[in-house]
């Protein structure tokens, strides 16, 4: 039982390592090849190389299964797991808002390995990255990629948010490893995943009314009452957001904005809303030269008890 355990293991992810060999280039196999020592790799076609380099790995890990009389060592990378309940090596790519996508992954020990044994001397010039590539699917032609940008993560997290530019058409995300050079060593990819076209007022921030109790309700966009018999209670929240950048700064948070003064500290109040909220933040310098965006993910559960009887009334 072991070993058909095992040997099903080795099967899936044999058959992930082909479809990442199958994202890249010729080139970029071809250079691979060379770097795994391939014997005859130069003439070769890309579903031949393909083939070469998914044959090489199933050697190493056959041989590493029926080492007898010695204890094989751990995993030399630990693994992350950002998706729970699901498969070793996946990505997964949803909607939170018409420019921006929730991204979240798993990536196995035994991939880590072998990205860095694929890489090679770039392994330590390589960076995490989640590539966004925009779909195009016309009927008189295949249906093929073009990349949009690279956003730098770190793997650890398990998670990162996106920003696309054209809501309403279908985008893919890659998470891989991008070394100088362009050569792009992929680990997962997600399903096809699209934005609502138009954008919706507070899409971003809309409460998760499914979060709230029975018998509470949300009478504004930060409070919560507690209308039973008793002591009467309302609680607010609200989301500060402060910090420090270059004079003349402007700072926008959804529809809220402010010009940091000369001291470069800015601050911004909003209404904090039950439930998970992404809430998109741009900084854009006074010369308006250059920007940055930011992409806060915020979680509050609020609710309130039943009035319970003191001591005294007991």
């Amino acid at each position: 039982m072991v070993g058909n355990s095992n040997g099903q293991t080795t099967r899936s992810r044999g058959r992930a390592y082909r479809q990442s060999l199958q994202d890249k280039t010729r080139k970029q196999l071809a250079q691979l090849a060379r770097r795994q020592g391939i014997p005859g790799w130069h003439p070769m076609r890309k579903a031949e190389l393909i083939d070469a380099l998914a044959d090489a790995a199933g050697r190493t890990n056959g041989s590493r299964h029926k080492a007898v009389g010695t204890k094989s060592p751990g995993p030399a990378h630990a693994g992350v797991n950002g998706v729970g309940g699901q498969r070793d090596d996946v990505l997964i790519a949803k909607p939170v808002s018409s420019r921006w996508l929730s991204a979240r992954w798993n990536v196995s020990p035994e991939m880590l390995t072998r990205a860095e044994s694929a890489l090679g001397s770039d392994w330590h010039r390589a960076k995490m990255v989640l590539r966004l590539s925009r779909i195009t699917d016309d009927n008189e032609r295949p249906t093929s990629e073009s990349r949009v940008r690279d956003t730098v993560v770190k793997l650890e997290t398990g998670e990162c948010c996106v920003e696309i530019d054209q809501p309403g058409l279908p985008y893919r995300l890659h998470l891989g490893f991008s070394i100088p050079g362009g050569e792009f060593f992929a680990l997962s990819h997600s399903d096809s995943v699209s934005t609502p076209r138009g954008p919706r007022p507070e899409e971003s921030r809309r409460p998760n009314t499914s979060t709230l109790p029975a018998g509470n309700s949300l009478r504004s966009t930060s409070s919560l009452e507690q209308e039973a018999d008793g002591l009467p209670l309302v609680i607010h929240t609200d989301l500060v957001v402060y910090g420090r950048t270059a004079p003349e700064t402007l700072i926008e948070l959804e529809k809220d904005s402010v010009r940091v003064g000369r001291d470069g500290r800015f601050e911004l109040r909003l209404p904090l809303e039950n439930g998970r909220q992404f809430v998109p933040a741009t900084a854009t310098a006074g010369d308006r030269t250059s920007q940055r965006r930011v992409a806060l993910a915020i979680e509050r559960h609020l609710k309130l008890l039943d009035p319970e009887p003191t001591e005294e009334q007991a």
